[in-house]
């Protein structure tokens, strides 16, 4: 069996699943006394998503058919869907989420503790279009304080490209700055389309001479760990070992934590 027809085995029996768990009841369906299924039909489903119940029950079968971004979003609604369902019925069917799904994305209580347990080391949460969301004390003290930044102020590309103490805190920053623009890059290809990434990227255009002509190489890179310098105003020269890490119940969310790459050498 191959991996499409794995797919979309695995998409029919997701769906089935979401059908069987819903009561008739919920939908204003009278239950009959003789009524053999436990949760929904699947013509109560496809009359639901307006649908042919054919065609629906060939979805759930695995056959070779492609719903369109507008039946996966009237499934969804259809099957009272949550969040991280309906992207899990979004990536089964091969389709990118929509934008505004994809950008409902909250910072947990016990992931800002766990930033907070990380003291002293600098560390943050970064999501999806690249703003940091979440900060403990040391990251405020090292790049500035997220506290009183707004939302553009708190971006990444925003403050590697536009700050104009930048250049001067990263003693590499022309490497650096190139990474994170390849990374964004990156992202971007899976977010074309997507107004806020468009319009970012035409403000970062129009405030960057440097962003405008970088972007034209196209560059594209995962994200780099290694060392990390920065020149702070008070603390002088430092050096970091940069780790990244992903959030399991988010992979939209990457923590990042900058370690003292001296064990001597205090934040």
């Amino acid at each position: 069996m191959g991996d499409d027809s794995k797919r979309r085995k695995e998409l029919g029996a997701f769906l089935k699943t979401r059908r069987l768990r819903l009561s008739p009841a919920e939908f204003g369906i009278q239950s009959s006394p003789h009524r053999r299924t436990n949760g929904l039909r699947r013509e109560e489903v496809a009359d639901l998503a307006g649908l042919s119940t054919i065609w629906y029950t060939w979805l759930e079968q695995g056959r070779d058919i492609r719903p369109s971004s507008q039946v996966l979003e009237s499934l969804g609604k259809a099957l009272r869907l949550n969040r991280h369902e309906l992207l899990h019925l979004y990536t089964l069917a091969e389709h990118r989420p929509p934008h505004d799904l994809q950008a409902d994305i909250q910072v947990e209580p016990s992931l800002q503790r766990m930033l907070d347990k990380l003291e002293p080391f600098p560390s943050f949460i970064i999501g999806p279009r690249w703003d940091v969301l979440a900060w403990n004390q040391a990251a405020c003290e090292l790049f500035g304080d997220f506290n009183r930044m707004n939302t553009l102020e708190r971006n990444s590309l925003w403050r590697m490209f536009v700050r104009p103490d930048y250049p001067d805190s990263l003693p590499e920053w022309p490497q650096v700055a190139k990474g994170l623009l390849a990374q964004f890059r990156t992202s971007y290809g899976r977010h074309i389309g997507d107004p806020w990434f468009e319009e970012l990227v035409e403000l970062l255009k129009k405030e960057s001479d440097t962003f405008k002509d970088w972007w034209e190489n196209h560059e594209v890179l995962s994200i780099p760990l290694g060392t990390k310098r920065i020149r702070h105003p008070v603390k002088g020269d430092l050096a970091f070992d940069q780790q990244s890490l992903t959030v399991a119940d988010h992979p939209d969310l990457k923590v990042t934590i900058y370690i003292p790459f001296d064990p001597v050498l205090k934040v």
